[in-house]
């Protein structure tokens, strides 16, 4: 599916039965976009891209530059850059007709976490729902060695992800961006967080994430860490949450 100048990508059409049955019981159907993290590929989102299709949701799945099937960010003429990864996907999304139409709702784990917030900063009404796991975009607290002096290992490596690595934890993205995005999809409970408690990739910012959403919104798993919740996204059930992907025909829709 890839050509020159595109990540590798795959649409995943709805059931037509199970999305006829969501218009009828007053749902507007959003298209969906999954969003993986460094070190992985889309496969990480592939069971619950699958059961949210059989659920009546468009998906699209992709591979980041340099990870899965996609070819280099040189391939692709991007930078080796959030920006760049930024620039890619609204390649993609325009590419396969998703730059207009109906609302999008994203989710993306880690990198993909912040890439998300970072196109609903960029393109705001664009994005009616937002779920972040174990996601990066806040600044790690001094305390948090582990993460100050691996980033720094890592960074340092000579591999085209190092460059990759050397923009975390905040990949440009300030708690301001951060704070417009909640507020704008609160009226909605459009923001759904998930995080780790044994987290040292990032901070749960436990704290900063339930002054933004309500109690049901918000997850802390404490006994598990980063690569646990990246690694086991099916078993969080999030495609079992309407309020993660669809809305109410009758809800209002942002002015933005």
């Amino acid at each position: 599916m890839v050509s020159s100048g595109r990540l590798w990508h795959a649409v995943l059409r709805a059931d037509p039965t199970a999305a006829a049955a969501a218009v009828a019981r007053g749902a507007e159907p959003l298209r969906v976009v999954l969003l993986h993290g460094i070190l992985q590929s889309c496969s990480c989102w592939l069971e619950v891209a699958c059961a949210l299709s059989l659920r009546g949701h468009e998906v699209l799945l992709l591979d980041w530059p340099h990870h899965g099937r996609s070819p280099t960010a040189a391939q692709i003429g991007v930078a080796m850059s959030a920006d760049g990864f930024l620039l890619s996907l609204e390649r993609l999304l325009a590419a396969v007709g998703w730059a207009h139409g109906p609302p999008l709702a994203l989710a993306g784990c880690s990198l993909g976490g912040v890439l998300a917030l970072k196109y609903a900063c960029a393109h705001p009404a664009r994005v009616a729902r937002l779920t972040l796991v174990a996601p990066a975009g806040l600044s790690e607290p001094a305390w948090n060695l582990p993460f100050h002096v691996l980033s720094r290992l890592v960074g340092s490596l000579p591999h085209k992800l190092a460059e990759l690595c050397r923009q975390t934890p905040t990949y440009g993205v300030n708690e301001e961006e951060v704070v417009a995005v909640a507020e704008r999809l609160r009226p909605e409970g459009g923001l759904r967080v998930v995080v780790a408690g044994c987290d040292l990739v990032h901070t749960p910012h436990e704290a900063f994430w339930t002054s933004l959403v309500p109690p049901s919104n918000f997850s802390l798993h404490r006994l598990t860490s980063h690569w646990w919740l990246c690694s086991h996204l099916f078993g969080l059930r999030l495609h079992e949450e309407p309020g993660c992907w669809e809305r109410s025909a009758a809800q209002p829709r942002s002015r933005l």
